[in-house]
Parts: structure tokens; C-alpha cells; sequence
């Protein structure tokens, strides 16, 4: 190409390469004023993070800007794929000169996840392409903790615990700060006895008694501004049964870890118990120190910050307390990702040049370096030779302008560095100006800058009258010649010349050397008591040529001329009225515009005050007296004034009180105020600026006579406790107020009335409370809210103290008497109701009206009623919540300070609308074959409304152990028959994580989501079931259990197998039912029931799915009770089903017996009304009216006659009675040895009681009956 000179000096002042700073120049950092006007290939000059974590909420933003000329086109790869920015109406690209960057907007509330991935920008004219390394863009997530109820923890004191914190459900992008808090503050501080384990659980080394409190675990997601909290755990610690000393132990030893990534920060965890809590010392055991600036201890944890590969190897952490210690050390691999160890840079070179790029990467493992060229890879080219991390070219043409891009990888991550060569064809061109003058002083390096550039790069030569050559002589790569430890011979002028094939170009530059400052007389340390003057010399030899300045520093701070600083005499510090706070290091600093020097001293200021001496007493008097002292030393700071104290054996004795604080060191006399009746005791203290002195020696006791109280008791006030009482309190007066013996209190107390009514001094009622701490009096029967006047009087035994001021107080509430009427419903929604009511009447609150409450209960559960407090007078409420889709019942009640009122009624009633239903009660992925699970789920516990059906989302996951990556496409099914539970998926991939996730809907939509996260079975039959147990035994039962296999492929169900022993057949197996697969459970079981007692079995699990089955070992166990053998073999009159018909019959035959002689003793039945008339007419037989006797059971005349009105008339005697044909029942006489007067028909003593008994005089023959015998 041919240029026109004046496009030649633009070219090469665009391309100068350095700057009098020794700073190189590119083309993609000259100064802005310079027009750049050459052909450049793309420099990348800024690109976005190689990971990229985003909020979805917020507009997502990727760099990518770049430099060259002519102007540059901007493309996207995703995933390796060219990426349609123009086609996606949620992706923008910059329109700013020289930039990429695009910009993403998603849904804030439902992001599409397909954005994730890992993107490049590339920038490329027609001088090559540049490429960004792998920008992996991730959304950011904050899942929430697993669920778990609050509860309660009782753990002895001393003891060591444990507080787990919850696993958090799904992948946190990135991890959140994890900490915990108690009783909700701020987070807690972690200590040698409280820390946090690796999996976030806070662990007390010993618990004590102030642990006692509400713990919670909390995620902070940084990045989305949420905290997660996990459920309370309330830690109540038992001091009844603590726990003794002991020596340290440790909770977890980590021997090895593993490896931990270069620049992220390790942890080091030292988590120990014992009790006196264990001292924890860290140290580093090999590989050097702790690597100082980045190690610190947060508790009994080591973190180092930012690791480097250096900081691998062991360390050691000691735990010790008074009764041992303990020790545990753990060895630190650190990995890292590709970096630069020398990146290479862009070159431009001429044409027939060579050129060489070398890029030297760093990282563990070591990575592997390749090449590519504008993007693409290397294709043979005779002139260009690849060896490892060398690229070189020989034999330079225009066409070998391009950017070459190194590509370093390892299993942690890539790195791509761009480098371009550009071949131009440029005569040397001076940046640096001609003439230059520079001027150093002696013993210090000279730099002359000769900043030039051409292509070829020129050659630089510096001369002074001929070639500078030797060992003080350099030139650096920019041009620039470094000339060491100057001296006055090297005065004089400079010839810089740069030269290449195409011309050359010449400068010169004159140097000056001064004389080196230097501090003749430095400062010396200063020893002087406060307030005296500090006086601080610095003489300074400097070049008369250069302008000498002079600073002092106080502690490396720069002091500025003050009332007492003076720096008026260069090289002097005057400080006058010296302090303790003018202790410090001060600092002499003599610059020059070439150089400086410094010289250090340290200033001492005493110190405090002697105390007081010769303190006395005077001008004694009953309620005061005057102190007088001497001041002692002030040690060179005066004293500012002084402070009385007083020491008293009433209310504080041992304890000094402030009395007299006089502000003035002349002031040395106090007149101090005094109480009566106290033994008092002073001394003094004197003060300067430094502080305090020590006490003074104390006077003598001084006492005080008594007299009458002079204070007033205060908070007095009138509050029931009961509708019929009113309690006075008030605070009693303090020790020192007493004022002498036989305090007590005077209460009196009237009913306040209206200003109308004029009320005489007798309405007062007065009590006397004769305990000196007394705080409280009781009225009694009290009208119900009822205020009164109120006033409290201190008395002693010298006499009265003043009145109080009235205070109105008030008796005792009572409960409300009337319930809220005209109760209605107003706003509903699915999880709220409005209630409006009129308010109660303010004559039936029975006292101060707090507010209301509302109880409510469901139709469907009406025994289990719930409660909201309303607080003031507002006769409205909202009661949230409320379950959607349920009928509620709703009361009123308001309560007052005594309680609560009636409730209102009849209840009112609301129906709360559909809303979205909660998560399904469960979900289960059963095997069908390595491609094909069977998804099952449970209605969800809270459907909220009518459930119309269900959709199923799932997608592939990384799986447990597998590095993190995407999750992919989400797949949805629709299921809109509500009664279905299972769906089949079929053409899974085998042997691959899904996460499955299910909603229920009703016809607001869906609700909330039931997780799953489950693998597809690898193609064969499963492994078998592992440690097979026998739980537990029976006589006609046996329950097992098993664990089923965490590898291989997943079986479809279960079986339990089992056989009596010794029928060794495989045919002889018997299999129980299907037992399925549960991925919540960390074993299963299964109980065997209908077998023999005391018979031995042999069982073994099965796992079965469509490729076969696998068996566990043989398990030998046996059945409780006897066998059926042993039975059969036991005698006959020994065995329990002979004892037991035996005992039947046994029983049988007795009840017979039983009957039978009853039966003969009654005589049969026989009908009580038609005896009773026969007997009627006897006299012998009629009962006393007193006495009516079984009169009950002569019959009714009529329906509504009472039965127990008793017979009239006499009773015949049974003998006398014939039998009339055809009666239903036999009378008992007909078996002549009966007694009427004793039995009635059921053959009970009746009779006894009856006339018959009364009648009969002593003396009377005894009938034959009287013989008979009774059962």
C-alpha cells in the first residue's frame, strides 16, 4: 500500500510506544488526543466476568468492547453456537462505537432459564478477529430450607449440643452466607466456645446458663436482597444436673480435604468441646508460615483468604484447657485454573521480520496450551512453527496480520488471550521532545527517556560525545537509559539515536546532578512532665540550587501551627504546654524537589496528680458540714479541680458515691448536704488533664441525728386486682430517706365525686402500713371501676413527712357484661374475612375497654376454635389466615384488663372463595424399566378449593457428586383429570438424574410445588438388597428390614422370601406382596404374618425389575411360642386346650347347680296381685300407715295413678289362699314351708320388713316355716 507522507506521520505518531513515564504505547492505549488512522486488528478492551451471576429482576448486562481500525463488526457464540442477536426480541446489542455488549431482559417472576450458558463475544475487521473467553452466565436462585416444626431443646449446663441447621432445598446460585441468630437479633458472634461446622450446624463447646434463648438458621442471598429462616429451635438449659470439667475432644477431625480452588478463601474448622472452654491455637506444621495479610481466625476456624498454590500443606490445630489438650492436623491441596504467567502481546512488525509469541500459563493440574488464528485453528503455513507455548513466524507478509488467540485448559476452566501481529512498513518517529532537561541529585538513578516508534521496532542508542558503554549503563525496552548512582561527573548533554531499515531519527537531552539532601542534627527523644514546653531541633544540608522544605509529622501525620505548636523556625518543633496526648513519634522531613530525608524521635508527657492530703471535718452540723484538704503533687499538669465522695452503711455500705464536684484547683473546701440518721464516712480526689489521682485517706465517721421523713413516697398509684378491691402502691422510700427509726406509711383513700358535690376532710379512709419496705395496700370491697382519691404520707419516730398530691386511682375491672350485637360479614377473601359489629355499651364494659377478639372455627372442624385479638375500640376486624374454600363461623367478644365478655350470637357465618391449592401430599417415581418411571403422588393436603387436575414438570439434573451444571429443557404434562395419581414416562434417558416437580390446580390455577429428584435405572437387574435385619419376632410374625442398593440399577419392587428350614427346594420359597421403592426412606421393611410358633425360618429379600432379580444373603431366624410338633408330643391332661375345656365344664355344671337349687327354693312364680287380694280383709297382715311396706306392688287402677302410693286394707295370710284354676304363676305356700311375711316372689327377704314382722309379738310359736332353708 502507498501512503502519502502526511498519512505516514499520523501512522507513527499513532504507534509511539512510550511515555516519559517508561510506560509503553499501543495502539489500543494511546492518549485519546492522538488520531489512530492506521489498519489495526481488534484488542478486546473490556469483557464481562468469566462467571456471570445475575438477577433476573434486573436488566442482564455482557461486556464486550474492543479497538482497532477500520471499525468493528461484533458476533455471539452460545454454547459454542452462533448466537441470532437480531432474532431474539429479549436480546439487544450496543449501537456505542466500538462495543458489543448485549443486554438481556427476562421475566422477573418467571425467568426462562434457556438464557443460561456459557457465551463469547467476538470482534473481528478485516485485519483479524478477537475472541472473549467463556462468559458463563447463570441465574441467580435462593432456595428455601427444608421444613421442620419449631421445638424445644433442654440441654444440661456445661454439656455440649449440637443445634443442626436444615438442609436447604435445591441448588443456591451462588451459595449463600449462612449464620445464625438467637432471640432474632443480630447474627451470632462465633467464639473459641460457639461455631459453625462445614454443614452450617452451631455447636456450643460447653452450654451456658445465658445460652438459654430462640435459635434460628438463616441463608442470606446476597445477590437477591433474601434471607431465608430456617424453624426455632429453643434452647432451655437445665442447671440442675450440669455437667463437670473435662479435657478437650474433638467434635470432627478432617484429615484430608479436599482440594480447594486457587483465590477462593479456605476455612479451616477446629471444632472441639470441654469445659473450661478450649484455647484454639493455630499453626502451620510444613510448607513455611501462615501466609501473613491473608490468614485470620474467625472463632476457633482459620480462614485463609484468597489461596494461592504456595499456601498447600499441613497445619495444625492445638485445643487446650487446664485438665489436657488436643491436636489435629489436616493437609491443604489447592487446585487452580489456567492464568498468565507471561500473556503475550500484540506486535507490530515489518514485512521479512520474525516474530515470536509467547504465552506461559500457570495452573494445577498444568494446563494445555493450543492456538487458534482470528477464531479458527492453525492451518499449515510453511513460515509459522508451533512448539508448546511458542508461536513463531518467520519471513513476515502483510497477509500474516491477524490475532492469534492462546488457549490454555485444564479440568477447572479455560482461558483465551488474544495476541496480534500487524505488518506495516514505518520509519523511526521520536515521541520523547528534543532538549529535554532533567535534574538529579547525587547517589540516585538518572532516567533520560528516548520513546520512539517504526517497524521495524528501532534499534536505540545512547551517546555522551561517544557510545555510553559499562555496567552503570542501561537501556530499557521503551528506549529510555537508566544511568545508577549519579555523581556530579555525570553533568552534561546526551544524544538518544533510533534507527531502522527505513531511516533513522536523533534526540538530545541534558542532565543536571544536585547535592543529596541529608539531616546533620536529627531530632532526639524528649522525656517531659505535662503541660512543661518540648522543643525538637532538625538541621538539614541541601543543593543551594534546589528549594529545601521542612515538615514535622506526628505519627505519620502532618502537623499544622497552633496556640501551642509552633514551627516558625525552619528545622524547630516547639510544643507548648505539654499533654499526655502529645505522647508520640514525630518525624523531621526535609525534601527537596529531587529527594528527601527524614529523621525520628519520640515525646514522653507525665503524668496525674498526688491525692489530696490533710482532709478534714468541720462546722459539724445535723444536716450538713464542711469539708476542707490540701492539694498534694500535681506532677507538672495542674489540677483542674477535685470530687468529694461519701461512703454510708444504710443503703450501699462499701460503695463510694460522687457527693461535690468542684471544677477548680484553688476550690479545696465543700459544704455538703447530708441526710439524718446516717453514719457517713468522705475522702477526695484531685484531677488534671492527665486524669485522676488516687484517693485520698478517709475522714473519720460523721452520724447524722434523726428526724422526720422529708421526702414524699413516689409512683403512687390505685389498680384492682379484683372486681371487689383496689391495691395502693407506691415506692418506698430509700435507706437515706428514712431519716430515722420507725418508718411506716399513712394511705388515705376516699371515692372521687363530681365537682358538685363538695366532700368533707372525714370521707378520708386511713391506714398505716408499718413495714419500713412496705410498698402496698389492699382495699376491699370495692365498688367495680369505681376512682378514688389516693394519697401516701412517710412517718417516723420523729415525726410526720409531707403529704403527697392526690392521685385518682381506680378498683378492679369485672368481666364485660354484653356481647357486640348486629355482628355482619363484610369483605371475603380466600384467606381473610372483614367483621363489622356495634360497639358494647360503655356502662357494660365493667371497666377499661382493651379491645375485642374474635373466635372462629370451621364447620368442618368445630372443636378445634382459634383466636385474634383486636386492640382498642374499633368495632371492625380482619381475620386473616383463613383456609380458602371452608365455611366459618364467627363470634365477637370484648374483654377489658379483668378478661373477656360474652360472645356474640348467634355466630355469623362466611364461606371463603377458591384459591390455588398447596403441594401435594406426596411423590414417588417407581422403576418400570431403565427408560420408563411411573410417577405417583397424593392428593395435596390443602387443595383450597376443587382440584381440576395436575401438572407435572421434570427435566434432566446433575446428579449427586457430579459437578454443577444446567439443568435441562423443562417438559410439561398436563393432567386434567383430577382423580388421576400416576403418570408413566417413557424414553427417559437411562442412568440420568430428573427432577420432577407437581401441581395441583383448581380453577384459580396452580398451586404449590411437590419436588422430586430421582435416576433413571441403568439397563440390567438391580444389585441386591444390602444389610438385611431381622426386627422383630412373633408367634405367627416376623418383621424384616433392608437398605436397599445406592448403586446400580433401580429395582421396580421388593419381595421378602421365606421358607421353614430344611425344605431347601427352591420351589418351596413363599413370596410375600410387593413392597415399592421409597426415595424418602433410608431402609425398608415388611412383616410376614400367618406362620407357625416355634417354627425356624430361612428368608432373603429380592429386588426385581424387567431385566431380572437379585437375592440377599440367607437369613436364619425362628418364630416365638411352641411348635405344633411340640404340642402334639405333650400328654393330653398337661395340655392347654384340655386344662381349658376342663375348666369350661367345670364351670357349666356349677351354674347349673346354681339354677337349680334357686329354682327349687322360689317355687316358681306366681302373680304378687291376685296374693294381695286374698290377703286383704287379715289384720294380721295389714301394714302399720307408716310403715307402707312393698305396697308398690299392688296394681294401678288407672294409667296416671302413682305406684308408690301404698295398699289400703289388710292383707290375708298366702295359707289361706286357694289356688284358682287356670292361674299362670303357683303360689309359694302350696309348698307348705314358705313364710309370706319373709319373701316376696323373687324369693327375697322382703317380708322382714313388711307388718308381718312388726306384728309378730316375741313370744309366738315359731312355724314350721322358719325351719326352711334359704339360698
Amino acid at each position: 500500500m502507498d501512503w502519502s507522507i502526511r498519512q505516514l506521520a499520523v501512522v507513527v505518531v499513532c504507534c509511539l510506544c512510550s511515555s516519559v513515564n517508561s510506560e509503553e504505547w499501543s495502539l489500543t492505549n494511546l492518549p485519546p488526543e492522538i488520531n489512530v488512522d492506521v489498519p489495526m486488528p481488534p484488542v478486546i478492551t473490556k469483557q464481562a466476568p468469566s462467571s456471570h451471576i445475575v438477577d433476573p429482576r434486573e436488566l442482564i448486562v455482557i461486556d464486550c468492547e474492543a479497538s482497532g481500525s477500520p471499525e468493528i463488526t461484533f458476533s455471539w457464540l452460545k454454547n459454542g453456537r452462533e448466537l441470532d442477536v437480531a432474532g431474539d426480541p429479549n436480546i439487544r446489542q450496543s449501537e456505542l462505537p466500538n462495543s458489543g455488549t448485549i443486554t438481556i431482559e427476562l421475566d422477573g417472576d418467571n425467568p426462562d432459564l434457556g438464557y443460561e450458558g456459557k457465551y463469547q463475544c467476538k470482534a473481528a475487521n478485516h485485519r483479524g478477529t478477537a475472541i472473549t473467553n467463556e462468559i458463563e452466565l447463570t441465574v441467580t436462585a435462593s432456595p428455601l430450607f427444608a421444613f421442620a416444626e419449631d421445638r424445644d431443646i433442654t440441654v444440661p449446663v456445661g454439656a455440649q449440643h449440637t443445634l443442626e441447621c436444615l438442609p436447604i432445598l435445591g441448588e443456591a446460585i451462588p451459595p449463600p452466607n449462612i449464620y445464625w441468630t438467637k432471640d432474632g437479633s443480630n447474627p451470632i458472634d462465633l467464639t473459641e466456645r460457639i461455631s459453625i461446622d462445614a454443614d452450617n450446624n452451631l455447636i456450643f463447646a460447653n452450654v451456658e446458663e445465658s445460652d438459654a434463648g430462640e435459635y434460628s438458621c438463616r441463608a442470606e442471598y446476597v445477590k437477591l436482597g433474601t434471607i431465608r429462616i430456617a424453624n426455632t429451635l429453643t434452647l432451655i438449659v437445665d442447671t440442675a444436673s450440669p455437667r463437670g470439667s473435662r479435657a478437650p475432644t474433638f467434635m470432627k477431625r478432617d484429615i484430608n480435604l479436599p482440594p480447594v480452588n486457587r483465590g477462593e478463601d479456605l476455612t479451616l474448622r477446629c471444632i472441639t468441646e470441654g469445659l473450661p472452654t478450649p484455647e484454639v491455637r493455630w499453626k502451620r506444621t510444613s510448607g513455611g508460615s501462615l501466609p501473613a495479610g491473608r490468614a485470620k481466625l474467625e472463632g476457633t476456624s482459620l480462614i485463609i483468604e484468597d489461596i494461592v498454590e504456595r499456601d498447600a500443606g499441613k497445619y495444625m490445630c492445638t485445643a487446650s484447657n487446664s485438665l489436657g489438650k488436643s491436636t489435629n492436623e489436616v493437609t491443604v491441596t489447592v487446585n487452580a485454573a489456567p492464568y498468565w504467567k507471561v500473556a503475550p502481546e500484540g506486535q507490530m512488525l515489518a514485512p521479512g521480520d520474525s516474530a515470536t509469541i509467547i504465552c506461559e500459563a500457570a495452573g494445577t493440574p498444568t494446563p494445555e496450551v493450543s492456538w487458534k488464528r482470528n477464531g479458527d485453528p492453525l492451518t499449515d503455513q510453511p513460515n509459522r512453527k508451533v512448539s508448546g507455548t511458542t508461536l513463531s513466524l518467520s519471513e513476515l507478509v502483510k497477509e500474516d496480520s491477524a490475532v492469534y488467540q492462546c488457549i490454555a485448559s485444564n479440568n477447572l476452566g479455560t482461558r483465551i488471550t488474544n495476541a496480534y501481529i500487524n505488518v506495516v512498513e514505518l520509519p523511526p518517529i521520536m515521541l520523547t521532545a528534543d532538549n529535554k532537561k532533567y535534574a538529579y541529585v547525587q547517589d540516585q538513578d538518572a532516567q533520560l527517556d528516548c520513546l520512539s516508534f517504526g517497524s521495524p521496532k528501532p534499534e536505540i542508542t545512547w551517546y555522551k560525545e561517544e557510545l555510553l558503554a559499562g555496567d552503570r549503563y542501561s537501556v530499557l525496552g521503551n528506549g529510555t537509559v537508566v544511568i545508577s548512582t549519579v555523581s556530579t561527573d555525570d553533568d552534561g548533554n546526551y544524544k538518544c539515536e533510533a534507527h531502522n531499515r527505513f531511516g533513522t531519527k536523533e534526540l538530545q537531552a541534558e542532565l543536571s546532578v544536585k547535592r543529596k539532601t541529608s539531616i546533620v542534627t536529627p531530632p532526639v527523644a524528649l522525656e517531659v512532665k505535662a503541660g512543661d514546653e518540648a522543643k525538637f531541633v532538625c538541621k538539614v544540608d541541601h543543593d543551594p540550587d534546589l528549594e529545601l522544605t521542612i515538615l514535622w509529622l506526628k505519627n505519620g501525620i502532618a502537623l499544622k501551627p497552633g496556640s501551642r505548636i509552633n514551627m516558625a523556625v525552619p528545622g524547630t518543633l516547639l510544643i507548648k504546654d505539654s499533654m499526655a496526648s502529645d505522647s508520640a513519634l514525630y518525624t523531621c522531613l526535609a525534601s527537596t524537589p529531587r529527594d528527601e530525608a527524614s529523621a525520628q524521635a519520640n515525646l514522653a508527657v507525665l503524668d496525674v496528680p498526688d491525692p489530696p492530703v490533710n482532709v478534714e471535718l468541720a462546722d459539724q452540723n445535723p444536716t450538713s458540714v464542711t469539708i476542707m484538704w490540701e492539694e498534694g503533687n500535681d506532677n507538672n499538669s495542674p489540677v483542674l479541680g477535685y470530687t468529694v465522695q461519701f461512703e454510708e452503711d444504710r443503703l450501699n455500705p462499701g460503695e463510694w458515691q460522687d457527693m461535690v464536684v468542684k471544677d477548680h484547683r484553688d476550690h479545696r473546701t465543700a459544704s455538703l448536704d447530708l441526710n439524718s440518721w446516717v453514719n457517713y464516712r468522705f475522702r477526695v480526689i484531685a484531677r488534671n488533664k492527665v486524669g485522676d489521682s488516687e484517693p485520698s485517706e478517709v475522714t473519720e465517721t460523721y452520724t447524722t441525728p434523726p428526724a422526720a421523713p422529708s421526702s414524699v413516697p413516689g409512683g403512687i398509684k390505685g389498680e384492682g386486682t379484683e372486681p371487689t378491691n383496689m391495691v395502693i402502691s407506691w415506692e418506698p422510700l430509700s435507706g437515706l430517706e428514712a431519716n430515722g427509726p420507725g418508718l411506716r406509711y399513712e394511705v388515705r383513700y376516699r371515692q372521687q365525686q363530681s365537682r358538685k358535690r363538695r366532700q368533707a376532710e372525714s370521707d378520708w379512709t386511713v391506714e398505716t402500713v408499718t413495714d419500713p419496705n412496705g410498698s402496698e395496700f389492699i382495699v376491699e370491697d370495692t365498688p367495680t371501676y369505681t376512682a378514688y382519691e389516693i394519697t401516701v404520707q412517710a412517718k417516723n419516730d420523729a415525726g410526720d413527712g409531707p403529704l403527697s398530691p392526690v392521685v385518682i386511682g381506680y378498683s378492679g375491672e369485672d368481666f364485660p357484661a354484653v356481647a357486640p350485637e348486629n355482628t355482619e360479614v363484610g369483605d371475603v377473601q380466600p384467606r381473610s374475612v372483614r367483621l363489622d359489629w356495634d360497639p358494647v355499651p360503655e356502662e357494660s364494659v365493667n371497666g377499661d375497654l382493651k379491645g375485642y377478639k374474635v373466635r372462629y372455627w370451621s364447620d368442618d372442624d368445630p372443636d378445634n376454635k382459634m383466636e385474634k385479638t383486636f386492640e382498642g375500640d374499633e368495632p371492625s376486624a380482619l381475620v386473616d389466615g383463613l383456609t380458602p374454600y371452608k365455611n366459618y363461623n364467627f363470634e365477637v367478644v370484648p374483654y377489658n384488663g379483668k378478661g373477656d365478655g360474652p360472645a356474640s350470637s348467634p355466630p355469623v357465618t362466611a364461606s371463603t372463595p377458591e384459591s390455588t391449592p398447596g403441594a401435594p401430599g406426596g411423590l414417588r417415581a417407581n422403576v418400570v424399566d431403565s427408560k420408563t418411571l411411573t410417577v405417583e403422588w397424593d392428593e395435596p393436603l390443602e387443595p383450597n378449593g376443587v382440584i381440576t387436575g395436575y401438572l407435572l414438570t421434570y427435566r434432566t439434573m446433575p446428579g449427586p457428586g457430579e459437578p454443577e451444571g444446567r439443568l435441562g429443557l423443562p417438559m410439561e404434562i398436563v393432567i386434567d383429570d383430577p382423580g388421576s395419581k400416576s403418570r408413566t414416562l417413557s424414553d427417559l434417558d437411562e442412568q440420568t438424574w430428573y427432577r420432577f416437580e407437581l401441581q395441583a390446580k383448581t380453577q384459580i390455577g396452580p398451586g404449590d410445588v411437590k419436588q422430586l429428584e430421582t435416576p433413571t435405572s441403568e439397563p440390567g437387574p438391580p444389585l441386591k438388597p444390602e444389610t438385611v435385619e431381622i426386627l422383630d419376632t412373633g408367634d405367627n410374625f416376623i418383621n424384616v428390614s433392608w437398605v436397599p442398593s445406592k448403586a446400580g440399577p433401580r429395582p421396580s419392587h421388593y419381595n421378602v422370601e421365606y421358607r421353614e428350614r430344611g425344605t431347601n427346594s427352591e420351589k418351596s420359597w413363599t413370596l410375600s406382596e410387593d413392597v415399592k421403592p421409597d426415595p424418602y426412606t433410608e431402609n425398608l421393611q415388611m412383616t410376614i404374618d400367618g406362620l407357625s410358633p416355634g417354627t425356624r425360618y430361612q428368608l432373603r429379600v429380592t429386588a426385581t425389575n424387567n431385566f431380572g432379580s437379585t437375592s440377599s444373603g440367607i437369613r436364619d431366624t425362628s418364630t416365638e411360642g411352641e411348635s405344633p410338633q411340640a404340642q402334639a408330643a405333650t400328654p393330653v391332661g398337661r395340655q392347654g386346650w384340655f386344662i381349658g375345656l376342663m375348666c369350661a365344664i367345670a364351670l357349666l355344671i356349677l351354674i347349673l347347680l346354681i339354677i337349680c337349687f334357686i329354682k327349687k327354693n322360689r317355687g316358681g312364680k306366681y302373680k304378687v296381685s291376685e296374693k294381695e287380694d286374698a290377703l286383704k280383709g287379715d289384720p294380721e297382715t295389714q301394714p302399720i300407715k307408716d310403715d307402707a311396706g312393698f305396697g308398690e306392688y299392688r296394681p294401678r287402677e288407672s294409667p296416671d295413678e302413682v305406684m308408690a302410693k301404698p295398699p289400703t286394707g289388710s292383707i290375708p295370710s298366702l295359707a289361706g289362699s286357694d289356688k284358682e284354676p287356670g292361674s299362670e304363676t303357683d303360689s309359694m305356700a302350696e309348698y307348705g314351708d314358705a313364710d309370706p311375711g319373709m319373701f316376696n316372689e323373687d324369693g327375697s327377704f322382703i317380708g322382714q320388713y313388711g307388718a308381718d314382722k312388726k306384728q309378730r309379738p316375741p313370744e309366738e310359736p315359731t312355724s314350721p316355716a322358719a325351719f326352711s332353708t334359704f339360698v
